[in-house]
């Protein structure tokens, strides 16, 4: 709708996970090279936890992107299943016939054979779970079957599993203590620093540009952006897509506070309820931040 006006091809700020606008803070480059590096030498578990919005999904996305052609890539959405059902989604998503479906040993058999086969022909077999904290210990226990299957040297299946800051606490049970043993790395992912968020918002508007964006925000704006997100890429995106949105309706390229500020108290959801507020607990340093900065904002 406004990326004519701004000089853009695309929306930079989708918060769909897409590769291509994958920015590399100093965490997020390290966690990258640590998964990539995990798969290619068939090390076996990796763990990537971070708090709603922190880009987990984002960086899996890049992974796979990275690996190409030299692996085959099972990406499991739907945690809210039983263990027979998750072994089934990963089959399923190998493109292993469904003939196996209901029969556990078949199932686990066919799976053995179709890592086996693509580890004779050099490529990874990579699992990635998306919302790791949703899964019980019996699917957790189930997954670890998949760790199992292995030659002296290598892991024939590597995996990844994403999931929220609970999904620690989940695997410290006592049943999982053997699945904890074979994690090889595990990264836990910040919220941006105040630098890295202007440099992200800088990298998407160019990343999605037909050359050079015909926009800028003005550094109050940009600490208004940060109060309210955190440094949260999820909710930087929704910050910034919608003062886009009230900059363009006011025929202005400069986004500024009171743009932000529009954008921030017209279009973002608040339920007015203090026990739920989705941006952080009210009262808090970030909302003592936020009032102040909004504060400034009307004043200018």
């Amino acid at each position: 709708m406004y990326e004519t006006f701004y000089n853009l091809a695309g929306p930079p700020f989708h918060n769909t996970p897409n590769s291509r606008f994958f920015f590399e803070t100093e965490q997020h480059k390290e966690a990258l090279a640590k998964l990539e590096y995990t798969v290619r030498n068939r090390r076996g578990f990796a763990l990537i936890t971070g708090d709603i919005g922190s880009g987990k999904t984002t960086l899996s996305r890049t992974l796979i992107s990275r690996l190409g052609q030299d692996a085959k890539t099972a990406v499991i959405n739907n945690t809210r299943v039983s263990s027979q059902q998750l072994l089934e989604l990963i089959a399923s998503e190998f493109g292993i016939e469904n003939s196996v479906a209901g029969d556990k040993v078949k199932l686990l058999t066919s799976i053995k054979q179709f890592v086996t086969h693509q580890h004779t022909m050099d490529r990874a077999v990579v699992v990635i779970i998306d919302e790791g904290q949703c899964l019980t210990i019996d699917e957790f226990e189930e997954i670890r079957l998949l760790t199992n299957l292995e030659t002296e040297a290598h892991k024939l299946v590597q995996l990844l599993i994403l999931g929220q800051p609970e999904l620690r606490q989940t695997l410290r049970h006592p049943r999982l203590a053997p699945l904890i043993q074979r994690i090889v790395m595990y990264m836990h992912l910040k919220p941006m620093s105040f630098e890295d968020m202007t440099r992200y918002i800088a990298f998407r508007l160019v990343r999605a540009s037909k050359g050079r964006p015909n926009v800028d925000f003005s550094r109050e704006a940009l600490r208004m952006i940060y109060a309210r997100s955190e440094g949260v890429p999820r909710v930087v995106n929704l910050v910034c897509d919608n003062a886009l949105l009230v900059g363009y309706s006011r025929n202005t390229q400069m986004v500024d506070s009171q743009v932000v500020d529009a954008a921030i108290t017209q279009m973002l959801p608040n339920l007015d309820l203090e026990s739920t507020d989705q941006f952080g607990e009210v009262g808090g340093p970030a909302a003592d931040m936020l009032e102040e900065e909004l504060d400034h904002g009307r004043r200018l």
